[in-house]
């Protein structure tokens, strides 16, 4: 009997549980499993892990820990999460923004050879979902809604900074009997180039024409992520329409408009063809020394203390605030307490004071602190079974780190991926 990679299912959600095991071992053989998988751009991630096989020669990757891998800890996800880019030193951003199915190979290593291998696939979306692009009066995106006729809760999902539409993570939800919304604002297809004067009223439009819809029950949520997250409670804010917001890593402040992915000295948004009012930055000497040398010195570069600067000018900044307590409908705010790009945990903190004094407050109102746990960590960004997220090689030899590790990101991925399910469902 030779040893044989077991996988079940082959076929799989991107958020259901793998079972990988491995059987035919002599007992206390040394087995060495890797995973190797390409993100849209193509570039390769890879992990690995070896394990010693019980009296029995198997092995259970969900039930035992590595002695020596990418992870190391027991882990039925930790081959998935735990994935480096394999052509970089510092590792890279894992891209992924379509629907197409994740492929991921996972090759069962015995003496330095080469035994078996298997290649399962992870899906988004499946039969019973139908996908449709949008170009309706100005309006910009693609909505996917379960085939089966009927009334369903509607979400809108708002990407962050990088802009387009987050249409993986749109079909996954409407796998779960939600007609989603990747809705387009900036950087795609019929919509600005920049984040720029982008106006509120789009916004308005689209949760009207969404709110109508023939299958919707008149409810719709929103979910936005970083800057979408800051878009998701300012709309809150301005608007009575939303039964329920979803703020991941966001600002309780205005940020500044971004031009070719930079930020710039130019408002993100407007409301009534006014520009609404932005955080200025302010920069110290020592804060620009510290990231040129991080850049020489080729070390991950922390975006943290430019905003830490910023914010101390306490009058300059409370026109760009979000008036929070505005917001009628409940809120869950997700943030990570080393986030690297900007202070999220830090913001949600000030808006959960804000709330608790407001007339309104809601006492379905969740704010999840996720210790240790950085930028990316949690849906439509993150998904525990693809590769965690915690730095990106942006070009000229410059990492940014967005904070937390490979294993608390993916730890808060999964823990608030259930907990963002039971708040889209609570009445």
């Amino acid at each position: 009997m030779r040893p044989v990679l077991r996988i079940s299912p082959i076929d799989s959600y991107i958020d259901e549980d793998v079972m990988i095991k491995v059987s035919g071992c002599l007992a206390n053989a040394e087995v060495f499993i890797k995973a190797i998988t390409y993100d849209e751009k193509g570039k390769m991630f890879y992990s690995y892990a070896r394990f010693i096989a019980n009296k029995e020669g198997e092995i259970d990757v969900s039930s035992q820990k590595p002695i020596e891998g990418t992870y190391n800890e027991v882990d039925g996800s930790g081959l998935f999460w735990s994935m480096k880019h394999a052509d970089s030193k510092l590792d890279d951003y894992y891209e992924k923004g379509n629907l197409d199915k994740v492929t991921i190979n996972l090759l069962l290593i015995v003496n330095d050879v080469e035994v078996d291998s298997l290649t399962i696939f992870r899906y988004f979306y499946k039969s019973g979902v139908k996908k449709e692009v949008i170009q309706i009066e100005e309006v910009n995106g693609t909505l996917f809604q379960p085939e089966s006729q009927g009334k369903y809760p509607a979400v809108i999902l708002l990407s962050g900074s990088d802009g387009g539409s987050k249409e993986h993570a749109a079909a996954l939800l409407a796998s779960k009997g939600y007609i989603t919304f990747a809705l387009s604002y900036f950087g795609g297809v019929g919509v600005p180039k920049d984040l720029e004067n982008i106006p509120l009223e789009y916004f308005q439009k689209a949760t009207i024409w969404l709110q109508e819809h023939p299958f919707v029950n008149g409810k719709v949520s929103l979910i936005g992520y970083s800057r979408g997250g800051e878009l998701a409670l300012l709309l809150g804010a301005t608007f009575d329409y939303y039964k329920s917001i979803i703020a991941c890593a966001p600002s309780a402040y205005i940020t500044a408009g971004m031009k070719n992915g930079i930020f710039a000295p130019i408002p993100s948004w407007t409301m009534d063809k006014q520009p609404l009012p932005y955080l200025r930055f302010k920069y110290r000497f020592s804060t620009m020394f510290t990231l040129l040398k991080n850049w020489i010195l080729k070390q991950p570069i922390s975006y943290l203390s430019i905003w830490d600067n910023t914010l101390n000018d306490e009058e300059g900044i409370r026109e760009s605030r979000i008036p929070v307590e505005k917001i009628k409908a409940p809120v869950m705010f997700i943030s990570g307490e080393d986030d690297q790009l900007w202070p999220s945990a830090k913001y949600v903190k000030l808006m959960e004071e804000k709330l608790k004094d407001a007339e309104n407050n809601s006492s379905q109102n969740r704010y999840l602190y996720y210790k240790d746990a950085g930028h990316f960590i949690s849906f439509p960004y993150s998904f525990v079974n693809l590769p965690s997220n915690v730095l990106m090689n942006v070009g000229g030899g410059v990492t940014m780190t967005f904070g937390g590790t490979k294993a608390t990101n993916a730890a808060a991925a999964k823990d608030s991926w259930s907990k963002i399910l039971e708040f889209l469902n609570e009445p």
